[in-house]
C-alpha cells in the first residue's frame, strides 16, 4: 500500500484542525463554566436541559404570580378588617338613635357619622390590588365595583364571578371576589327573616327576629315564597289583645297575599311575648293598637350601603309621640342588618385568609421544586472545571506536538536524501 505525500499531509492537517477543535472546545467551556455549547454535540443532554429550562421558566411565574396575590390578597383582608370596624362603629350610632332621650344636636351629628361612613364603606368596596385591578368586581375587575347614582343609590356593576390566578403546578387560586355577597345581597335581618312594622300603626309596638326554631320548616316557607303578616286585634269584650298570624306567597296586604293566606297562628297576645310559627320565633315589644300588623319575610336581601342609608333615616326622623314606635323599628331592622353585614364581611375575610394560607404553603414546594430544577440544569450544563482544564492541558500538549510533526515531515523530500 502506496500512500502519497499529499495524503499523508492532508491526514496530518485533518487530525490537527480535530485536535485544535478539541482545544477550541475545551476553552470555550472554560470560558462559560459551561459543558453544553451547543444541542448538537449532546441532543439528549440538550434536550433535558431545555426541560429543566422551563420548569424553572414556569416556577418562576408561578412565584411571581404567587406575590402579586399576596400583596392583593392582603389589600382585601386590610379593607375587610377595616369594613369591619365600620360596622362596629355604626353599631354604636344604631344604639345611639334608638335611645329617645338623643337629643336633636346629637342626632344631627350622628347623622354626619353615619354619611360619612357610607362615603368610606363605598371608598372600601372599591379598593385595589397590587396590580390596580378591583378586589371586588368578580372577574369585571378593570370596572369599578360600586358607584352612587344621582339619587344616593350605590349600584354593583361587577358580576359574580372570581377572578383565578396560577401559583402553582395546575393550582389556582382566587385572586378577586365579586361584592356580591360581601356588600350587597347578603341575607337581611337573621338569616333573611326579617320584620317591618305597617305603616298605619298607631301603638307602640315593635317587633324583632328572636331565631329560627325548625330550619327544615324555614327553607321549605323560603322555597316557595311565602311571608307572613301578624296584626293584632282587641280581645273578646275590649279586654286586651289578640293576634293572627296569616301566610300567603308574595307581598303582605296585597292581592296575591290575601288570595293565598292561611291563618297558620293566633291566639292572646301578651306585650314582650314571643310568637312562634313557620319555624320561626318572633318577639313583639311594646304595645301594640289593636289594628296594628308587622310583616315578616324569609328570604330578604340588603346591602351595606342600604343599612346604612336606613340608619341615616331613622337618625333624621325625630322620635315623639306617634312615632316612636317606628323609629325603634326602623333601629332594630338597622341593628340586625349591621349584625349580618359583619358576618359576611367576617366570612370574606376568612375566604382572603384562606386563600393566604394555600399560598403561602404552596410557596415553599414551589421554591424547592424551582431549587431541584436549578441544580438539574446545573449538572446537565456546568463544567468540572478541574477535568477540562486538565483536558485542555493534555489537548495543547497533542496539539503542538502534532504541529511539530507535521512541520517536520513536510519538511522531508527526496531532494534531502540525493543532497546527503
Amino acid at each position: 500500500m502506496q500512500i502519497s505525500t499529499s495524503e499523508f499531509l492532508l491526514g496530518s492537517l485533518n487530525d490537527m484542525m480535530n485536535q485544535q477543535q478539541n482545544v477550541n472546545t475545551l476553552n470555550a467551556e472554560i470560558a462559560t463554566g459551561q459543558s453544553l455549547l451547543d444541542a448538537s454535540s449532546n441532543p439528549a443532554g440538550a434536550a433535558e436541559a431545555l426541560n429543566a429550562a422551563n420548569a424553572i421558566s414556569q416556577y418562576t411565574y408561578d412565584q411571581s404570580n404567587a406575590q402579586a396575590a399576596t400583596q392583593s390578597l392582603q389589600n382585601g383582608v386590610s379593607a375587610l378588617q377595616q369594613v369591619t370596624n365600620l360596622l362596629n362603629s355604626l353599631q354604636q350610632t344604631a344604639l345611639q338613635a334608638a335611645d329617645t332621650t338623643t337629643t336633636t344636636t346629637s342626632r344631627a351629628s350622628l347623622v354626619q357619622t353615619a354619611q360619612s361612613a357610607l362615603q368610606q364603606l363605598v371608598q372600601l368596596a372599591n379598593v385595589q390590588g397590587a396590580n390596580g385591578q378591583y378586589l371586588f368586581s368578580g372577574t369585571n375587575s378593570d370596572i369599578v365595583p360600586y358607584s352612587v347614582l344621582p339619587n344616593g343609590q350605590v349600584v354593583f356593576n361587577g358580576d359574580a364571578g372570581t377572578n383565578q390566578i396560577q401559583i402553582g403546578p395546575s393550582l389556582s387560586v382566587p385572586s378577586s371576589m365579586s361584592g356580591s355577597g360581601v356588600f350587597t345581597n347578603i341575607p337581611a335581618g337573621v338569616g333573611g327573616v326579617t320584620v317591618s312594622a305597617g305603616a298605619g300603626n298607631a301603638g307602640q309596638g315593635y317587633a324583632v327576629v328572636g331565631g329560627v326554631t325548625n330550619i327544615s320548616q324555614l327553607a321549605s316557607a323560603r322555597l316557595a315564597g311565602t311571608q307572613y303578616e301578624i296584626s293584632f286585634a282587641a280581645g273578646p269584650g275590649g279586654g286586651g289583645l289578640t293576634y293572627t298570624v296569616a301566610s300567603g306567597a308574595g307581598a303582605p296586604g296585597s292581592s296575591g297575599f290575601q288570595a293565598s293566606s292561611g291563618i297558620v297562628a293566633s291566639g292572646s297576645f301578651t306585650a314582650g311575648s314571643d310568637l312562634t310559627f313557620g319555624g320561626i320565633d318572633v318577639r313583639v315589644s311594646g304595645n301594640p293598637a289593636a289594628g296594628d300588623s308587622f310583616d315578616v319575610g324569609t328570604g330578604a336581601t340588603t346591602s351595606m350601603f342600604q343599612t346604612v342609608q336606613d340608619l341615616i333615616t331613622a337618625l333624621q326622623t325625630t322620635p315623639s309621640t306617634g312615632v316612636n314606635a317606628q323609629v325603634q323599628q326602623q333601629v332594630e331592622n338597622v341593628i340586625a342588618n349591621l349584625t349580618a353585614a359583619q358576618t359576611s364581611a367576617l366570612s370574606a375575610q376568612a375566604s382572603y385568609g384562606s386563600s393566604l394560607a394555600e399560598i403561602q404553603s404552596v410557596q415553599g414546594q414551589v421554591q424547592s421544586l424551582n431549587v431541584t430544577a436549578q441544580a438539574e440544569l446545573s449538572s446537565v450544563q456546568s463544567a468540572n472545571l478541574p477535568e477540562v482544564m486538565a483536558n485542555y492541558s493534555e489537548s495543547i500538549t497533542a496539539l503542538q506536538a502534532s504541529q511539530l510533526a507535521f512541520a517536520k515531515v513536510q519538511g522531508l523530500s527526496l531532494f534531502n536524501y540525493i543532497h546527503a
